[in-house]
Order: C-alpha cells, then sequence, then structure tokens
C-alpha cells in the first residue's frame, strides 16, 4: 500500500508546533513544581513537565529531520533560512538534551537542580521561538 511522497513542508510545520508548545509548557510545569515544591501537587506538576519535555524533545527530532528533507541536507543555509538553522540547531540541543538530563535525573531530583534545570529548558525554549519566527518568515516569503 503506497500513500504518495510525504508532505515534508506539512510534517515540518506540524511538528515544530510540540517543542514551541511544549518546551513552554513544560518550562511553566517545571517553574510551579519550583515555587510550590512541598506542596501535594508538586509530584503531578513535575511529571507532568517530564511529559511536556519528553514530547517536545520528540517533536524537535522530527521537526530537524523534516527540515533536512526540506532544504536537501542544507545543515546551515544563507539569509533567512541561515538564520532559521542558526537557532533551530542549538534550540534542538537544548530541548534534546534538557529531556534526557531530565530523565536522568529523574530520581536525583532537587529543588535546587530543578530549579537550574529550569533555567535551561527557558533558554531552548527562546531559542525555538526565535527558530519559528525565521520559519515563519521563509513560510511568507515562499507564498
Amino acid at each position: 500500500m503506497s500513500f504518495g511522497p510525504i508532505p515534508w513542508a506539512r510534517v515540518h510545520g506540524a511538528s515544530t508546533h510540540f517543542p514551541l508548545v511544549l518546551g513552554l509548557a513544560a518550562l511553566a510545569c517545571d517553574l510551579a513544581a519550583v515555587w510550590r515544591w512541598n506542596h501535594p501537587e508538586a509530584p503531578g506538576l513535575r511529571s507532568a513537565g517530564l511529559g511536556a519535555i519528553t514530547l517536545a524533545a520528540a517533536g524537535a527530532l522530527v521537526a530537524a529531520g523534516s527540515g533536512l528533507f526540506l532544504t536537501k541536507g542544507d545543515l546551515w543555509g544563507s539569509g533567512t533560512l541561515g538564520l532559521h538553522h542558526r537557532f533551530a540547531w542549538p534550540a534542538l540541543a537544548m530541548i534534546v538534551g534538557a529531556a534526557v538530563w531530565r530523565w536522568l535525573a529523574r530520581s536525583r531530583l532537587s529543588r535546587a537542580r530543578l530549579a537550574r534545570y529550569t533555567a535551561g529548558v527557558w533558554v531552548g525554549s527562546m531559542l525555538v521561538v526565535l527558530a519559528a519566527m525565521y520559519g515563519g518568515e521563509l513560510l511568507q516569503a515562499a507564498q
């Protein structure tokens, strides 16, 4: 059974929403967990943060892979594509790195560690926002 060619532009456009929204959701949940550390809702907030950053990382990997298909393997680009990539690659590293760290630190998670981790997630999320901004400019230029 064949479904035809893969619409990489649609895959890329859809998958970019995962790191964008879920990275920010992970940040919000984990900041709330730091703030409410000794309250009954804190474990649930930490679990939600872990789930959100995991899905954000998965979406980031799909977005990066589909983006590579769109650019025919051009890792750096020039012009607006170059600006998009200069934010997208560090964003990918930060979001995936944060998810891996979070999974490895699960059982040894202290309030101070979670607070420092949220700083990294904030940086990664801001990089995703900037990559999305330049990605939107690429989309507008193509129309």
